[in-house]
């Protein structure tokens, strides 16, 4: 390996225990798809038979979140001249081993007949688990892959929603584990504080702000414990509109990269009214794949971007490819005091911007500067 890699020490029953299902869940950054990934890349490589499935609801994101960290080991690991990456198939060169993605509904709103021709499958994993609309899917989903002889690891992967959800009647009670699953099945969850040897120390800071600011949220999306049912929310009066043309804009922009998303928001003001419309929102973009996403979203290269402070040399790399660009300013209690002066403003959302609709308990650092 190029670059050493240490699992999680709450991942070790993957690899030591004799149960079928491991229920995976975890909050923001607990590591659960990196740790996913990486078992499934090492499977790939072993000498014992290995043909693993993803699956996840639907087609549109079939090739981000796990596939893509096993796209990013391959190459971390020194890996790449081992293995075939040929659309849909990952395999390895040496022993026919293979990691196949499987997509339950596609783009056209169809549903893929479940399994077809996936042969002799070993371990099935199936990604953000909360996309699937019902305990019965998940029954079809896991009675396709049954094969005789065969023994199966199925891993689900989640970030735990409502108490109302299947999964919560299926395998939980009041937020913990049912213990009448406990012969065969594993329950792992974590959180950052688990997998904090691989993230910044200001965004953990960030975080940990969150338990003085909404205690809700920071347990429910932080944490990944499951709520009740609506969370509480910093932000209660954010409506769906679109945005006047011609007034004043400031851009916000975040750089992320594994566990956090870059994230580009457009911010428009007048007369007392905030307009918010998300342009990017991804994982794993370089400053140069930033640049390019901008030039190919129509951003003016004159725009007033506001961006990450923690991020000097992104945003100098930015300024020398022609962006006019500027690091925002964090004082003694600017979180409190940003959202302060967020509450003075009607605040509209784009009906598009699914991600900031989902995320905005928490907001754009160029709020805080308007």
């Amino acid at each position: 390996m190029d670059k050493a890699f240490k699992f999680l020490p709450k991942y070790g029953p993957l690899f030591h225990s004799d149960k079928t299902y491991f229920l995976i869940s975890g909050g923001r950054a607990s590591g659960k798809s990196t740790n996913a990934a990486a078992y499934f890349l090492v499977k790939l490589m072993g000498d014992d038979f290995f043909r693993g499935v993803i699956s996840r609801y639907t087609q549109k994101s079939i090739k981000s979140s796990i596939y893509r960290d096993i796209i990013d080991l391959i190459e971390d690991w020194g890996l790449s001249g081992y293995i075939k990456v040929d659309g849909d198939e990952i395999t390895n060169k040496l022993n026919g081993n293979m990691i196949i993605t499987h997509a339950m509904k596609l783009a056209d709103g169809t549903m893929t007949a479940k399994g077809k021709g996936l042969a002799k499958v070993t371990h099935l994993l199936i990604d953000e688990a909360t996309e699937l609309p019902s305990e019965e899917e998940f029954i079809k989903l896991n009675d396709s892959f049954r094969t005789k002889g065969i023994d199966r690891k199925i891993l689900i992967l989640f970030n735990p929603t409502t108490k109302r959800h299947w999964i919560h009647d299926r395998w939980y009670m009041d937020g913990q584990p049912n213990p009448k699953w406990f012969r065969d099945h594993e329950f792992i969850h974590t959180t950052y504080h688990d997998n904090k040897q691989n993230l910044d120390p200001k965004k953990m800071l960030e975080w940990e702000l969150m338990k003085d600011i909404d205690v809700e949220y920071y347990n429910h999306h932080i944490l990944g414990e499951w709520s009740e049912g609506i969370v509480g929310r910093i932000f209660t009066n954010w409506q769906i509109a679109d945005a006047p043309e011609g007034i004043d804009e400031t851009w916000g922009l975040d750089f992320g990269f594994a566990s956090d998303p870059a994230a580009l928001i457009r911010v428009r003001k007048h007369n007392g009214k905030l307009y918010l419309k998300e342009f990017i929102y991804e994982t794993n973009l370089t400053n140069d794949d930033i640049h390019e996403r901008m030039l190919k979203l129509g951003v003016p290269k004159n725009a007033n971007i506001i961006a990450d402070a923690a991020e000097p040399k992104s945003i100098e790399e930015l300024k020398r490819k022609g962006w006019k660009i500027q690091a925002c300013y964090k004082g003694a209690d600017s979180i409190q005091s940003g959202i302060s002066k967020i509450k003075q403003f009607e605040v509209y959302v784009d009906q598009d911007s699914e991600n900031l609709l989902n995320e905005y308990a928490l907001y754009c650092l160029s709020l805080i500067h308007i």
